[in-house]
């Protein structure tokens, strides 16, 4: 199996376990389901920051895959962007766990690293 493209898909669960932890701590119910979204955007605590780790790792999705994609199109070397890959989702994992702990420097610092990550994917498949 490619480890990049399984990175994608990991990365692609990341923001569903933290509004899973969200849902869990925050109080919800069945009943909610039928506009969870209300429900999820009263939450407070770490319900909120988990809710809130869950928007941000859609948000860096998206660059992530399109990066990885960008490099095995243009012949970055496979172990290279297996490196990176798998360096994103680690940090973007503590990135959530920061967030739902209230950590917001470490936050901060660990969420630059991933964008490192991908800022270098890009700059790989450009220059190759």
């Amino acid at each position: 199996m490619n480890i990049a493209i399984f990175c994608i898909f990991i990365a692609s669960i990341l923001p569903v376990i933290f509004i899973g932890i969200a849902k869990l701590t925050g109080g919800f119910k069945l009943g909610h389901n039928h506009q969870p979204r209300y429900h999820l955007n009263k939450l407070e605590g770490r319900p909120f920051l988990a809710k809130s780790a869950h928007d941000n790792s859609w948000e860096a999705f998206a660059p992530f895959a399109a990066a990885v994609l960008a490099c095995f199109y243009t012949g970055v070397p496979k172990v290279f962007v297996d490196q990176l890959a798998i360096s994103f989702v680690a940090l973007r994992f503590a990135y959530g766990m920061a967030y739902i702990l209230d950590k917001p420097t470490a936050r901060s610092i660990i969420w630059f690293a991933a964008w490192i990550c991908v800022v270098i994917l890009y700059y790989k498949a450009w220059s190759i």
